[in-house]
Protein backbone atom coordinates (compact mmCIF):
# COMPACT_ATOMS: atom_id res chain seq x y z
CA UNK A 1 0.00 0.00 0.00
CA UNK A 2 0.95 3.50 -1.03
CA UNK A 3 1.87 5.82 1.42
CA UNK A 4 -0.39 8.53 0.05
CA UNK A 5 -3.64 5.63 1.14
CA UNK A 6 -2.07 6.22 5.21
CA UNK A 7 -4.12 9.21 4.79
CA UNK A 8 -5.97 9.59 8.64
CA UNK A 9 -4.35 10.16 12.20
CA UNK A 10 -5.16 7.22 14.49
CA UNK A 11 -4.81 7.76 18.19
CA UNK A 12 -4.29 4.27 19.76
CA UNK A 13 -4.85 3.89 23.25
CA UNK A 14 -4.21 0.73 25.63
CA UNK A 15 -6.72 -0.04 28.39
CA UNK A 16 -5.53 0.10 31.77
CA UNK A 17 -7.38 -1.91 34.39
CA UNK A 18 -7.80 -0.29 38.02
CA UNK A 19 -10.49 0.15 41.20
CA UNK A 20 -12.47 3.21 41.65
CA UNK A 21 -12.69 4.48 45.31
CA UNK A 22 -15.24 1.48 46.29
CA UNK A 23 -12.67 -0.91 45.25
CA UNK A 24 -14.73 -1.81 41.95
CA UNK A 25 -12.90 -2.43 38.59
CA UNK A 26 -12.80 0.05 36.05
CA UNK A 27 -11.06 0.74 33.37
CA UNK A 28 -9.45 3.63 31.71
CA UNK A 29 -8.17 4.29 28.48
CA UNK A 30 -4.40 5.61 28.14
CA UNK A 31 -3.07 7.37 24.65
CA UNK A 32 -0.66 4.84 23.86
CA UNK A 33 0.59 7.21 20.17
CA UNK A 34 -0.74 8.41 17.23
CA UNK A 35 0.04 6.62 13.68
CA UNK A 36 -1.01 7.22 9.93
CA UNK A 37 -3.55 4.83 9.18
CA UNK A 38 -5.30 3.56 5.87
CA UNK A 39 -9.43 3.25 7.50
CA UNK A 40 -11.86 1.79 5.22
CA UNK A 41 -15.62 1.01 6.26
CA UNK A 42 -16.26 -2.87 5.28
CA UNK A 43 -19.95 -3.30 6.57
CA UNK A 44 -22.66 -1.88 9.06
CA UNK A 45 -25.19 -3.82 11.16
CA UNK A 46 -28.22 -2.52 13.11
CA UNK A 47 -29.90 -4.01 16.50
CA UNK A 48 -32.74 -2.45 18.67
CA UNK A 49 -31.95 -2.42 22.30
CA UNK A 50 -34.07 -1.13 24.84
CA UNK A 51 -36.05 0.84 22.15
CA UNK A 52 -33.23 1.91 20.52
CA UNK A 53 -31.55 1.33 17.84
CA UNK A 54 -27.90 1.22 17.79
CA UNK A 55 -25.90 0.81 14.73
CA UNK A 56 -22.88 -0.59 14.71
CA UNK A 57 -19.78 -1.12 11.76
CA UNK A 58 -17.45 -3.31 11.10
CA UNK A 59 -14.27 -1.58 9.85
CA UNK A 60 -10.51 -2.61 8.23
CA UNK A 61 -7.44 -0.67 9.60
CA UNK A 62 -4.12 -0.60 7.40
CA UNK A 63 -1.10 0.91 9.48
CA UNK A 64 2.67 0.69 8.67
CA UNK A 65 4.56 -1.65 11.03
CA UNK A 66 6.54 -0.53 13.58
CA UNK A 67 9.09 -2.04 16.45
CA UNK A 68 7.07 0.12 18.95
CA UNK A 69 3.52 -1.65 17.69
CA UNK A 70 5.11 -5.24 18.73
CA UNK A 71 2.98 -5.19 21.67
CA UNK A 72 -0.08 -3.76 19.99
CA UNK A 73 -3.04 -6.49 20.51
CA UNK A 74 -6.71 -7.22 20.08
CA UNK A 75 -7.54 -5.66 23.51
CA UNK A 76 -6.79 -2.32 22.46
CA UNK A 77 -8.83 0.45 20.59
CA UNK A 78 -8.25 3.44 18.29
CA UNK A 79 -9.95 6.84 17.93
CA UNK A 80 -10.25 9.02 14.76
CA UNK A 81 -12.46 11.53 14.10
CA UNK A 82 -14.30 11.04 17.57
CA UNK A 83 -14.98 7.39 16.35
CA UNK A 84 -14.09 4.64 18.37
CA UNK A 85 -12.66 1.67 17.25
CA UNK A 86 -12.41 -1.45 19.44
CA UNK A 87 -9.67 -3.82 17.43
CA UNK A 88 -10.95 -7.47 17.00
CA UNK A 89 -8.19 -8.78 16.02
CA UNK A 90 -4.66 -7.71 14.84
CA UNK A 91 -2.21 -9.44 12.16
CA UNK A 92 1.11 -8.90 10.36
CA UNK A 93 0.32 -8.48 6.88
CA UNK A 94 1.85 -11.41 5.17
CA UNK A 95 3.87 -11.75 8.64
CA UNK A 96 6.07 -9.39 6.20
CA UNK A 97 6.31 -6.83 9.32
CA UNK A 98 5.59 -3.62 6.62
CA UNK A 99 1.86 -3.35 7.37
CA UNK A 100 -0.85 -4.45 10.63
CA UNK A 101 -4.21 -4.83 9.37
CA UNK A 102 -6.62 -4.48 11.85
CA UNK A 103 -10.48 -5.43 12.02
CA UNK A 104 -12.41 -3.41 14.39
CA UNK A 105 -15.90 -2.65 15.23
CA UNK A 106 -17.21 0.83 16.57
CA UNK A 107 -20.31 1.87 16.66
CA UNK A 108 -21.57 -0.48 19.73
CA UNK A 109 -19.57 1.30 22.56
CA UNK A 110 -19.77 3.47 25.74
CA UNK A 111 -16.84 4.69 25.24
Amino acid sequence: MGAGKYNKRLLIQQAVDAQDASGAPVTSWVAFGTVWAHIAPLKGREATTAGQTLAAMDTRIVIRDQVALAVLTAKWRGTYNGVIYNFNSVARVELANREIEILATSGLNAG
